[in-house]
This record gives structure tokens, sequence and C-alpha cells, in this order.
């Protein structure tokens, strides 16, 4: 009986539709030399497992060319990751991240929601890198419904580590052609 309405819960939170509003504020994507100078200042860190965070990071590496580029690795699978994690509140393991935070002021983070809580993944890396003083651009990705509930415990929790949330973005992935993903990132970078 347990199994089943954890399996129910599961399937509801994946399947659930909402509306997601979030603020815009704009980073420097010119080709000036300002503008470089800017972008090597932001780190861009994201975690994908199916895919989809990924054509977002990758548009935003483009938009972002002199910006840092890492993706967030764990070879836990999608099972233990998503499910034992996330009911738990575990972090998942992960690859060291080997960057000298020291150097970048803004940090873009593109996660996945599972269970409407970040991906384990990525609650490693904001539990782990040294956070504290800087400006952090969540981009989100989920299926279908991320709750303002669960949006402001997100945002307390990289506040908690010292970092000021700059931009909060819920991208829905559910039904977007690649193309149509692209479209939206480049609309939150540019604006």
């Amino acid at each position: 009986m347990k199994n089943k309405f954890l399996l129910m819960l599961f399937l509801l939170q994946f399947c659930s539709v909402g509306f997601v509003f979030a603020k815009v504020q704009s980073l420097p994507v010119s080709d000036n030399e300002t503008g470089k100078n800017e972008q090597r200042k932001t780190l861009i860190l994201y975690y994908s497992k199916m895919g989809k965070t990924k054509i977002l990071a990758e548009e935003v590496r483009k938009l972002l060319p002199a910006a840092k580029f890492e993706e967030i690795k764990s070879d836990e699978g999608l099972m233990k990751a998503a499910m034992w994690n996330q009911l738990f509140n575990k972090d998942a393991s992960i690859a060291e991240i080997d960057v000298d935070m020291s150097k970048y002021e803004r940090v873009i983070l593109l996660s996945p929601i599972w269970l409407q809580k970040i991906a384990s993944p990525t609650r490693a890396v904001i539990n782990t890198l040294p956070l504290s003083g800087k400006k952090i651009r969540l981009v989100i990705t989920c299926g279908g419904y991320f709750g303002t509930e669960a949006q402001e415990e997100l945002k307390k929790h990289v506040e908690s580590k010292g970092a000021k949330v700059a931009g909060f973005f819920v991208v829905k992935t559910g039904g977007k052609s690649d193309e149509e993903l692209k479209e939206t990132i480049r609309k939150i970078i540019q604006n």
C-alpha cells in the first residue's frame, strides 16, 4: 500500500500542470570588451538527466561564450537520484567541480526538478560550493508544474548559503520542441 501511494505521488508530481512567473534581469550578451569582461565573471553550471536542461545550457553557452561552463556530473541512476534522494532530501554523489569560485560574481544554475524539489545532484552543488556573496540566476526545467511554495523553499535554501537569487525562471519543457526551448532561454538571457 505504501509503495502504491509513493508511486501515485511520484506520477502526480510529474503530470501536474500549472503556471509560473519569473523576474527578468539581463546579462551582458554583447561582443564588446565590457560585455566579455562581465561574461568572464559568470559561471554557468547545469545538470541534465534527460537532455532538456542540456539544450538550454548549450544555448546559454552560445549566448555567453566568455563565461565559464561546467556540467554537474553524477553517476547515480535515475531511480536513486530522482526517487530515493528526493524523498529523503539526500544530496547525490557528484564529480568534483574544479572551479575557483572567487573568480565569479554570478552563477547561472540550470537544473530540472523532481518531486517539486531541485534535482539531488544540483542540490549537492548548492550545499557544497562556496556561493556566499554570489548572484545566482536559477533556471529550472520541469515537465509541468513547479509550485510557488516549492519555488520559495528553493530560493530560501540558496540564500541560506549566503547567495542572492538575482533571477528565478521556470521553463516548462513538456511538449516543447528543441527550438522552442532555445527561444525561451534566449529571451531569459537577453532581456
